[in-house]
């Protein structure tokens, strides 16, 4: 099973998919360090898509190119033999958090054909490897509260209530419309799961059993 975990930052995302990864038979993966001599490969092989990108918008969209090129390696890195025997592969920011930065960020959303025809592609492809979406929400106050505390920076994490708050609501936006067209394609399926008021081991077992269940088909 793959099953990638979706929210906006301050939703506890990876601190599930880290506690996932320990036990017996998890992969964890994601658009973040992935095989150097792979992203390289395929930088080379999106060639002709990327130059389209750059003719379109008349730049160098590093982001989006380099976004572009991590979603090809990615789905090659978890379609390989090796992920396609562990028995539950975690994705933390994979396709549906690519697409949605993509959507919000990306220089390439001026470049209609280019970019609409590029994400159809990898729609089909991602629909056809994902088996399950697990949507992660908290209230704002509870995601602006995280967001302030932890450790690691963060780009609203000076922002006021209301800013954060937008912040989420955008996200949460992009990643229903990714969703959306990746369960139109191929039926993933989705769940969702609260990550507020309760333990982070009580919501881990919460996970584990919605994937089980859902691994089994109930």
């Amino acid at each position: 099973m793959i099953a990638e975990l979706v929210g906006t930052a301050g939703t506890g995302k990876s601190t599930l998919s880290q506690r996932l990864a320990r036990g017996p038979g998890v992969m964890r993966a994601s658009v973040w360090k992935l095989p150097r001599g792979w992203w390289l490969l395929n930088a080379v092989r999106s060639l002709p898509t990327l130059l389209a990108l750059c003719l379109r918008t008349r730049a160098l969209p590093w982001a989006d190119m380099r976004y572009m090129i991590r979603l090809r390696t990615l789905h090659q890195m978890v379609t390989r033999r090796r992920a396609r025997q562990a028995p539950l592969v975690v994705l933390d920011e994979g396709p549906v958090f690519a697409l949605a930065w993509l959507q919000l960020f990306g220089r390439g959303r001026a470049a209609d054909h280019t970019m609409t025809r590029w994400r159809r592609a990898v729609i089909r492809d991602w629909a056809e490897t994902v088996d399950v979406v697990v949507l992660l929400d908290a209230p704002d106050p509870v995601l602006a509260g995280r967001i302030r505390t932890r450790d690691q920076p963060h780009r609203i994490k000076g922002g006021s209530d209301s800013e954060i708050g937008r912040f989420a609501t955008a996200y949460r936006q992009a990643f229903g419309e990714v969703i959306a067209a990746l369960t139109a394609a191929n039926g993933v399926r989705v769940v969702r799961l609260g990550s507020d008021g309760e333990a982070v081991d009580r919501t881990v077992d919460r996970l584990r059993q919605l994937l089980r269940c859902d691994a089994n088909g109930d």
